[in-house]
């Protein structure tokens, strides 16, 4: 497994590298480490300009800034050091959006890593638009760390909520989480949500109809469906994860599939939420909006968003 941990030397980053340290990566997997300094669009212009003096003290800041990288960068890896884990550190200059999208292109990584935060006066633009530009763009799986880490993290095993919907996508999550190490003692809740527009049919069948005690019988059939569906597919889930200590609740609930997975996430505390990534991809995704986005953004805990890997 090729994962990816973008860094800054923040607070931001704390959750990011403190839920890597719960988590247990696949024997032999590719750790990278990249710390990506933004370049100021002034002194980029500058730098354009082709003025000697100027541009010889752009590259004495680059070269400080690059050492000091390299530190932190080390620090970090001491902090996540763990047998049977190959890690490589990387220190780049530009864009941090568009450089951790170039970094999970061409090493071909499977999940990438990154904190997030709101708007900061002193950049000038909402910061969280770099965890947002990568978690519509990157082709694989996206883990947004917020440091806000519940009791769990620090102290024992961890609490998840695994989301399914039995979408490629959704067993992709599933393989994600009974791939990973969990801490002993870690809790589980697997949740599927019935769409509130099932759990509404029986009005919209029976609207202008004469033998409404008919159409009634049918729309209590169809729910009747889809939960018998939603039962069997929270068995087959739970059948096939399994870990050390691993503690699990399945949860069958109706109504909109983002509000009941934050509304799950909050009732228990959750550190960690995994689902699988749903809507359409690019400029679509961002207009119409997903449960995946929606998640995201309003989550109080770290959320992975998982993305079946596509075959080329």
């Amino acid at each position: 497994m090729k994962v990816l941990l973008a860094v800054e030397q923040t607070r931001i980053s704390v959750g990011a590298i403190r839920i890597l340290t719960r988590l247990s990566l696949p024997v032999g997997s590719d750790l990278f480490l990249l710390h990506v300094h933004p370049i100021p669009q002034k002194i980029m212009g500058l730098a354009k300009e082709r003025i000697l003096k100027i541009s010889q003290q752009i590259q004495e800041v680059q070269g400080e800034v690059h050492e000091r990288a390299r530190r932190f960068l080390g620090k970090v890896e001491n902090t996540l050091r763990r047998q049977d884990v190959v890690f490589h550190s990387m220190v780049k200059h530009g864009f941090p959006g568009e450089e951790i999208l170039k970094t999970i292109r061409t090493k071909g990584i499977d999940l990438v890593v990154l904190g997030t935060r709101s708007y900061s006066k002193a950049a000038g633009f909402f910061l969280g638009s770099v965890s947002q530009w990568v978690l519509q763009e990157a082709p694989c799986s996206v883990l947004i760390a917020r440091n806000k880490p519940h009791k769990s993290l620090n102290d024992g095993g961890m609490k998840i909520l695994l989301a399914t919907d039995g979408s490629s996508d959704s067993r992709a999550a599933v393989d994600f989480v009974n791939g990973m190490g969990l801490p002993d003692s870690s809790h589980m809740v697997i949740l599927h949500v019935i769409k509130k527009h099932m759990y509404e049919t029986e009005r919209a069948l029976i609207t202008g109809r004469e033998n409404e005690k008919e159409f009634a019988k049918l729309a209590e059939e169809i729910l009747e469906i889809q939960e018998q569906q939603g039962m069997k597919l929270l068995e087959q889930t739970s059948s096939v994860l399994s870990s050390p200590g691993l503690t699990m609740q399945k949860r069958l609930v109706y109504g909109n599939p983002a509000t009941e997975i934050l509304k799950t996430a909050r009732m228990m505390k959750a550190d960690l939420i995994v689902m699988g990534s749903q809507g359409s991809t690019g400029v679509k995704r961002m207009i119409l909006g997903s449960v995946s986005n929606k998640v995201v953004r309003s989550a109080g805990s770290s959320v992975a968003v998982i993305r079946r890997k596509r075959k080329k």
